[in-house]
């Protein structure tokens, strides 16, 4: 199990940091990672949002120019708001300027307000990420290549600069049945959210697509806190996380997404920040949240461990708003006590 760390980007009100101080501190926590022994660091995107990375490419740079052994990625690109030629250059520019560190995430996102604004019709997601992954493998692959599709069409073109490997790593997001049939299909990672049944049902996919499951990896999104103790986790971070729930719950609303019973971070209606410590089976997409003790990740890590297969736990520590020093506390607490347990 690998250990990986996600920078969002968030720097929302009332704690917003001045742009430039947002970014150094993201750039010298992914150094600090590193010094501590993390796998890897990702970052997001949206836009129009004080919550995530615009431009997150220009980030992932910058952060392979701070380091040299971490693994950077994206976590993901929203591939429909993208020409796939562009983000085909962009992935191979960052996997050579990280020498060969570089992992590409990409999915379709749901968010309204961004396919209005780029003028994309929202019902063309899948069919605009299915054509851009067979487009990225293919430019990846072949020295030219062409396509000819319902979204894009173009002749034959070479890649350049050429990535370090035709099998330049690419994840795909997934969560409902159709998204992780696809991402089988086309041999990509899953970048999961949490639940063992996404797990299981991509790991039945890549076996019908005659793919062995032992060659993918398997990414799980957690939020986590770790303190001395359960209730200095949860002071620390619940305000913070009651705001990214909040806003969750808007945008899958606002975009018609059908809520499973619970709602969907297992509460409904969303508790007050106060009582998410007392809330019953609050979860991120599946995934319990790990905010309590380093014992607490511990017993958490375990349980998940033994349900399903997972190879990367993708966690979101440095969550919107929270100040600097809590973050780096919890990231070298959980270095130095949760992530000896599992070497």
């Amino acid at each position: 199990m690998k250990f990986d760390l996600i920078m969002t980007g968030g720097n929302p009100p009332p704690f917003q940091l001045p742009a430039a101080r947002f970014f150094q501190n993201t750039l010298e926590l992914s150094a600090l990672a590193e010094d501590l022994g993390y796998h890897g660091v990702w970052t997001a995107e949206h836009h129009f949002s004080d919550g995530y990375f615009s431009q997150q490419m220009p980030v992932l740079a910058a952060i392979a120019a701070r380091t040299t052994r971490i693994r950077i990625g994206s976590y993901i690109v929203v591939l429909p708001l993208h020409h796939p030629i562009e983000v085909a250059e962009q992935a191979a520019t960052l996997d050579a300027l990280s020498n060969g560190r570089f992992e590409l995430g990409l999915g379709q996102g749901y968010y309204l307000d961004e396919y209005a604004a780029f003028g994309i019709p929202h019902n063309q997601r899948p069919s605009r990420l299915a054509e851009g992954l067979a487009i990225i493998r293919g430019l990846w692959s072949q020295e030219e290549f062409g396509f000819e599709g319902r979204r894009f069409k173009f002749s034959p073109v070479s890649l350049r600069p050429r990535p370090t490997s035709p099998t330049l790593s690419m994840w795909v997001a997934a969560l409902a049945p159709d998204a992780i049939e696809r991402a089988a299909r086309h041999g990509c990672h899953l970048a999961g959210a949490g639940s063992a049944e996404v797990i299981t049902h991509y790991e039945q996919c890549l076996r019908a697509h005659g793919r062995d499951p032992a060659d993918f990896h398997k990414g799980t999104l957690r939020m986590v806190h770790i303190a001395n103790t359960r209730a200095e986790a949860w002071h620390n971070a619940a305000m913070h996380i009651h705001e990214i729930l909040t806003t969750y719950n808007h945008k899958l609303r606002e975009a018609g997404v059908p809520a499973p019973p619970g709602g969907f971070f297992g509460a409904d209606p969303l508790p007050s920040a106060s009582a998410l410590a007392d809330t019953e089976g609050l979860h991120f997409y599946g995934a319990p949240m790990l905010v309590g003790t380093p014992e607490d990740a511990i017993r958490e890590l375990e349980r998940s461990a033994a349900a399903a297969p997972v190879t990367h736990q993708i966690m979101w520590m440095q969550i919107g708003g929270m100040a600097r020093h809590l973050t780096e506390q919890s990231m070298r607490l959980f270095a130095e006590k949760v992530m000896p347990h599992f070497a």
